[in-house]
């Protein structure tokens, strides 16, 4: 067991850091942007919701994207859709190196790169599903999560080493480099393990993906999926958004320069790591994902209402905060985008829920994030726009209420 790593066998050990590297390098070509939003400012290359334009096209094609590539990952094969993914992903932020200083072409092709991306983690899900026991799906799922966390850590540390040496625009060249070289990991590593070879040739696997568009429906409705989109939603919106203006709370509200406000937002990461793992303690305690998921979003709520009113006007103050609310969030993650799409396993439609789930994270948060932009654009602050994320989580804590009980009903039949 020691030389798997707690996994069943070395197979799925070696398919499990397969599916890291691959999803972890989406991140070093997704949170690049908000690395150079300081600079777009302050080099007058973009204004604010131009920003939050650029940076929601990201959110509102992946969220969108996310539907397609969950049934796509249901019925082709998902070791070409990965790969398709971070390659195209890789290539779109290499262009972007060129055309970065025009906010039509940088809002194309960062589009675009939401798009890609969509095309890797259904099919990864769909992989877990398929070739993991539920001992080893629960250590999956929460593995797994690491790569948001060592993902976000990476593309900062990439981006500012890049701009202490490089102009800022060449941290998109650099972070393309990075998802290109794992994109041939992937398409090598997984030949190297024959991903499907066998389970292909299973009719029970084939027979799985059988679940018609009416059935999907149905079961989506009664399992409260449908409900839970609201609260999935905004949690995109606090884990994501928050994540995203980082960098410019700190370099617009306490006057630092773009590198300390990097190296303050790469702390939260480090943090946000235990989210998952404590999420999966609490978890095992309260046996209901539904309410692990209300704890954290109860928490956060807390500590936003702190920030509001007391500490907004302290860095180390609203650092802790923001690091406590990211970190609930990537417990929600865990929870809402990995656990409950892998209860669907014996339907034959894990990815196809795991799609429609995680569109509905990064459309709410595409959405939301224009939103966010409009408020600091205006007569407003940075007080309007905690203030927004308290009504926000308000209305996630009351619709995860609702979906605690339909859930509850729905495992127990």
């Amino acid at each position: 067991m020691s030389k798997s790593l707690g996994y069943k066998n070395n197979y799925s050990l070696k398919l499990f850091l397969a599916c890291w590297v691959a999803y972890f390098s989406t991140y070093i070509c997704r949170l690049n942007f908000s690395i150079v939003t300081p600079e777009l400012v302050k080099n007058d290359v973009l204004t604010q919701p131009q920003i939050a334009v650029v940076s929601s096209a990201f959110f509102i094609f992946y969220g969108t994207g996310q539907l397609f590539s969950g049934i796509l990952g249901d019925k082709v094969s998902p070791r070409l859709l990965v790969f398709a993914g971070t390659f195209i992903s890789a290539l779109s932020n290499i262009l972007i190196f060129f055309f970065c200083k025009s906010h039509m072409a940088l809002t194309f092709l960062w589009g675009i790169n939401g798009i890609v991306q969509s095309l890797v983690w259904s099919p990864i899900l769909r992989i877990a599903g398929d070739y993991f026991d539920e001992n080893d799906k629960e250590k999956f799922a929460t593995d797994i999560s690491t790569t948001v966390t060592l993902g976000t850590l990476s593309s900062y540390a990439v981006g500012l080493v890049t701009m202490l040496f490089l102009p800022w625009n060449y941290v998109f060249l650099t972070c393309g480099i990075c998802t290109l070289a794992a994109s041939f990991f992937w398409i090598k590593q997984t030949g190297k393990l024959n991903l499907y070879k066998d389970s292909l040739q299973n009719k029970a696997i084939k027979q799985k993906s059988d679940l018609s568009l009416r059935q999907f429906i149905k079961l989506f409705a009664v399992s409260g999926c449908a409900i839970l989109l609201i609260p999935i939603a905004i949690h995109g919106t606090l884990k994501d958004g928050v994540t995203q203006w980082m960098p410019t709370f700190f370099s617009d509200k306490f006057n630092l320069g773009t590198d300390i406000s990097i190296l303050l937002t790469m702390i939260l990461p480090v943090i946000n790591v235990s989210g998952a793992y404590i999420a999966r303690a609490i978890n095992k305690k309260l046996k209901n994902i539904m309410r692990t998921s209300l704890a954290f979003f109860s928490v956060t709520i807390l500590f936003l209402v702190l920030i509001r009113f007391i500490g907004i006007n302290s860095s180390l103050f609203s650092l802790v905060c923001l690091a406590v609310v990211t970190t609930c969030m990537h417990a929600v993650n865990v929870m809402f985008i990995t656990m409950v799409p892998l209860q669907f396993g014996k339907y034959g439609c894990v990815s196809t829920m795991g799609g429609v789930l995680n569109s509905s994270a990064y459309i709410g948060c595409g959405i939301l994030n224009i939103a966010a932009g409009n408020i600091l654009d205006g007569n407003s602050s940075w007080n309007m726009l905690f203030l927004f994320w308290i009504l926000l989580c308000t209305a996630a804590i009351i619709f995860t209420v609702i979906c605690s009980v339909i859930w509850k009903k729905f495992i127990k039949r």
